[in-house]
């Protein structure tokens, strides 16, 4: 197989997830390319050597599925060696219960049996470098998406452009403008079917303030994204970006801590871990419960009652998210990338559709949004859209009254007789 080249999942969507063989899905075009590529990979390697290179290792274990741990001393991560209190101590959660009960998703190092660092020290992944294998650029793959946006000319009317590979972002997508601190709620957590692996599936929230290259963002969620992760499992994520998706590093934006930006304060979460158990199809579901909110200059993320860390706001702007958000979203996205024929198979939730709802679709809950910097919460009134209804959708309910509070059904399942 040529480096760079896109893999096919081995899995079936009735099958379980399995690394098995690699798929390639073209005839590699040449020696001159193959050499490019290999060069181009290399790089992002060398990339990811040295970052974990420069960590104040002082512990390293392993997790239950195999995945590396580096253990740090938490002030190693900033450089004034002053690390930030979060707004209250960690408090459990517990997710609304009723006619259509939840559990929480739970993380490696959340087990009783899990081997944590020393006390002081907080949790890197190390990563199987040589399982990620991605085509273009290392500035492409610290990207949101694997291609890099760029910034449009004056003349258009979008506002990025996207290299000339055909690739579509397809959003079941809601959001609200209002000036905010933070949000808070729950993502229904599933495994879904990734067809190839320079795709992801997704769900996230976001807050954001600014338009074109101005925008910032601050992003955390559930995801599926071999080139990213080297595997082919969701993975808790987060992410920022501080120049509207065009350019990635440190203090820029990209993901969890493969860039400067992220600072980690938890013991038991952090960016990068595996969710388990997932939801099954009419059985259990299980359910990310998720809060952001900007205190004294941070802003804060924490996952299942435990604060997992922050981003400083001095990564962004006076105009950006500084001092607050103007937007907040809740919503599911899939890359579909343009170098396979028609339509990917990936999933969006966990495959099927809104109506089809409890048990059988994925949702996202108990939405509110932070309205007061001293903390108050109100109702999330978001307004949906659709990219491509016959391949994903959204269904809200932000007007109930129940124990769900403002909630939304998703996704969809990509390629069908529909959406061809």
């Amino acid at each position: 197989m040529a480096p760079g080249d896109p893999e096919r999942n081995p899995r079936r969507d009735d099958g379980d997830d399995d690394p098995g063989e690699e798929h390639p899905n073209r005839v590699p075009s040449g020696e001159d390319a193959r050499r490019d590529a290999a060069r181009r990979l290399e790089q992002i390697h060398a990339y990811l050597r040295g970052r974990e290179e420069r960590r104040e290792v002082v512990a390293r274990t392993t997790t239950r599925s195999g995945m590396q741990i580096d253990w740090v001393p938490v002030e190693s991560q900033v450089r004034d060696g002053k690390v930030a209190d979060p707004p209250e101590d960690d408090r459990p959660v517990r997710p609304p219960g009723g006619e259509w009960p939840q559990e929480l998703v739970q993380f490696e190092l959340g087990y009783d049996d899990a081997e944590l660092g020393p006390p002081g020290t907080v949790p890197i992944v190390r990563r199987q470098i040589e399982a990620i294998r991605p085509a273009g650029t290392l500035q492409d793959w610290l990207s949101k998406d694997g291609r890099r946006r760029l910034a449009a000319p004056d003349d258009l009317a979008q506002e990025f452009v996207y290299p000339e590979d055909a690739t579509s972002h397809k959003y079941a997508y809601s959001s609200q403008w209002v000036t905010c601190f933070g949000t808070e709620g729950n993502i229904n957590a599933w495994d879904p079917y990734l067809e190839w692996s320079n795709e992801f599936s997704l769900g996230q929230l976001a807050v954001a303030r600014g338009s074109g290259t101005k925008k910032q963002t601050l992003e955390i969620g559930h995801q599926e994204f071999r080139n990213l992760y080297g595997d082919w499992v969701p993975h808790l994520f987060v992410f920022y970006t501080t120049n509207g998706y065009t350019e990635s590093g440190d203090d820029k934006g990209g993901y969890n801590q493969d860039v400067d930006g992220w600072v980690q304060h938890a013991q038991t979460v952090h960016p990068g871990a595996m969710s388990s158990p997932v939801s099954a199809f009419g059985g259990t579901q299980y359910v990310l419960s998720l809060k952001v909110q900007l205190w004294r200059e941070n802003w804060w993320v924490r996952v299942n009652g435990t604060w997992m860390g922050y981003y400083p706001a001095s990564l962004y702007n006076a105009d950006g998210l500084r001092a607050q958000a103007e937007k907040v979203a809740w919503y599911g996205e899939v890359v579909d990338a343009g170098d396979h024929a028609g339509t990917t198979a990936t999933d969006m939730g966990n495959g099927h559709w809104p109506y089809e709802g409890w048990q059988r679709c994925a949702f996202m809950s108990n939405l509110r949004y932070q309205s007061s910097t001293d903390g108050g919460m109100s109702r999330y009134e978001g307004t949906t859209w659709e990219s491509h209804p016959k391949c994903y959708a959204i269904e809200d309910h932000f007007d109930n009254d129940g124990d769900w509070g403002s909630y939304f059904w998703w996704g969809g399942s990509g390629r069908n007789s529909a959406c061809p």
